[in-house]
């Protein structure tokens, strides 16, 4: 691969995966060669250091410079020797990479835990609500484009879309966010969790197929979708276990039928999946949040005791 076509995401989450791999010894000195030949110039050319990086990307950059000194870095050969020293290195960090794989474990479980009393809040407060999901990143050819300081300005866009609750967010009740990065989208993506008055709403996949235009026109077309709601995604959730229930948490969901309810929980918290820690932000700005879900007390909220100050 090009340098030219290396983008931010691709470079955080190889080098975050080579460290992981180098702890772990399941790599062989020619693979971690191989991999920094590719690696470690283009990062290096391209690090911010107004920007936070993760532990294994932070062992990754104090081992080079602890073996490059000051040699220009086209010009660094990664020798044998090199590579043990690196590895030597990179073995110090061990204990702060795992701490920080357990802070991430405890956050996403207190997260866990907050969107699942809050999703059973609103559920649970009108009679019937309508459940939207979308999955929010780039198309592939124009992903190596983004950096994650135009990924958080389109998030920000994105929350000041939802807050004043127009157009496609008109009758929104709750909504939740995770920001991740990699996995089978492979760059920066959002998924995002809508929540409207069933009332007032219907035509789910419509609804999902609006929020894509408002993200691609957010990006200026350089974004992508996928549509939790649509006809062929829900056929995939309908199909019945041995005890004739189906897992579908999308949609018109009736807050007299239990099933919808759970199904429609365990829909909404995706955004918190604990297995998914290899998507956790490998680059970030400062006191950047990941995740973020809307206000249930509020004073507009019907069918609720006033709010005391």
């Amino acid at each position: 691969m090009s340098k030219s076509l290396i983008n931010q995401s691709y470079l955080t989450n190889h080098i975050d995966k080579l460290v992981r791999d180098i702890l772990s010894s399941s790599v062989t000195f020619d693979d971690i060669g191989s991999r920094l030949n590719e690696l470690y110039l283009p990062f290096i050319e391209s690090c911010d250091d107004y920007l936070c990086y993760s532990k294994p990307i932070q062992a990754f950059v104090s081992g080079t410079k602890g073996i490059v000194g000051d040699s220009y870095p086209c010009n660094v050969i990664w020798s044998q020797d090199n590579i043990q020293r690196l590895i030597d290195s990179i073995s110090c960090y061990r204990q702060d990479v795992i701490d920080e794989d357990n802070a991430w474990q405890f956050q996403e479980k207190q997260n866990r835990n907050t969107l699942e009393s809050y999703a059973r809040c609103q559920l649970n407060h009108y009679s019937k609500s309508l459940v939207v999901r979308v999955d929010l990143m780039y198309t592939q050819d124009h992903r190596e484009l983004v950096t994650i300081y135009m990924f958080n300005n389109h998030m920000k866009k994105l929350r000041e879309l939802i807050s004043n609750k127009k157009s496609c967010f008109k009758y929104l009740q709750g909504y939740a966010w995770a920001l991740e990065q990699g996995g089978k989208y492979g760059g920066f993506h959002c998924h995002l969790l809508l929540i409207y008055d069933g009332a007032r709403r219907e035509g789910d996949c419509a609804l999902a197929i609006e929020i894509s235009k408002k993200w691609k026109a957010i990006t200026e077309g350089l974004g992508a979708y996928y549509n939790c709601n649509s006809n062929k995604h829900k056929k995939k959730h309908q199909v019945k276990d041995e005890f004739g229930n189906d897992r579908l948490g999308v949609g018109m969901i009736h807050r007299n039928n239990l099933r919808q309810i759970e199904n429609a929980v365990y829909s909404a918290l995706y955004l918190t999946k604990l297995d998914k820690k290899d998507q956790q932000l490998k680059v970030w700005l400062p006191n950047m949040r990941t995740f973020g879900h809307g206000t249930y007390r509020t004073k507009k909220r019907r069918g609720l005791p006033p709010i005391t100050n």
